[in-house]
């Protein structure tokens, strides 16, 4: 009977150290899959959520099937792959993107964002490095527009609160005093108004300009830049820490050659 009572010991206690090995195993493959330093501090472990105002094709848009695409989407999902995350876009107002960023709705706003336009918002979020360096131009039907120097005394559309606002705002720092500058909510009710004649011509960035013309020929793109405004993504100040890796893996693809793909992709060359 001791005998016995013996070997079932014996072999309770190698069943036991055998599950003990075996979960310790598990655990350890568990955690280092989920908790490097890239990993960690997003809303949802893993994930990189990215608000984004998908109204400013070729940055971001809606397509037929209903999907976010676009420069600011392939760029994201890029970065989230060298980060080791994976990411999701959310659908966001260009009027409430801080203010989701600063809610927890989403961990990034990428949507052409400037650096001036993300600090409007006081000293609550953290900028990474530049990753496009956007033009802001003018549209026009008038042929006698031929520089930003003929926007002189001219009613002059942006839209309000973006890049656009701001290179508009610093003609007059260069010499260019226009007669009203007229804000609207979107780019495309400029676009609409100029069209029909209630404005004499608009600031906006090139990408968007250089799709609109396309189909409106009565439009077109003045060859001289109002300013170069540079944009970057956007983190809550709290994640400041994400700016470093994000800027990191920005650089990665740009060594790589991922970030030109890309760009040759969304963008018309020059």
């Amino acid at each position: 009977m001791k005998k016995g009572k013996l070997g079932i010991s014996l072999l309770l206690l190698i069943v036991l150290v055998g599950s003990s090995v075996g979960c310790s195993s598990k655990n350890k493959e568990a955690k280092a899959d989920t908790s490097p330093d890239n990993q960690r501090g997003f809303i949802e472990e893993g994930k990189m959520l990215v608000g984004m105002c998908p109204e400013y094709p070729p940055f971001e848009s809606v397509n037929s099937d209903g999907d976010i695409e676009g420069f600011d989407v392939d760029l994201a999902k890029a970065i989230g792959k060298e980060m080791g995350v994976e990411t999701e876009y959310i659908n966001t107002p260009w009027e409430g993107l801080i203010a989701g960023l600063d809610n927890d709705t989403f961990d990034v706003i990428m949507s052409g964002m400037s650096p001036e336009e993300a600090k409007e918002s006081g000293d609550k979020v953290a900028v990474t490095e530049s990753y496009y360096a956007l033009k802001e131009i003018i549209v026009t039907k008038d042929k006698n527009i031929k520089s930003k120097e003929d926007l002189e005394g001219k009613n002059v559309g942006c839209h309000a609160g973006s890049a656009s606002e701001f290179a508009l705002e610093s003609l007059n720092g260069q010499g260019v005093t226009i007669k009203e500058s007229v804000p609207y909510n979107r780019h495309s009710e400029a676009f609409t108004d100029l069209l029909n004649g209630n404005i004499d011509a608009m600031v906006v960035e090139l990408p968007w300009a250089e799709q609109k013309v396309k189909d409106n020929k009565e439009a077109m793109i003045v060859d001289d830049p109002v300013q170069v405004i540079e944009i970057a993504g956007v983190f809550s100040k709290k994640n400041e820490d994400k700016v470093k890796t994000f800027n990191t893996a920005l650089d990665t693809l740009k060594e790589n050659g991922t970030y030109d793909k890309i760009i040759s992709k969304w963008f018309i060359e020059e």
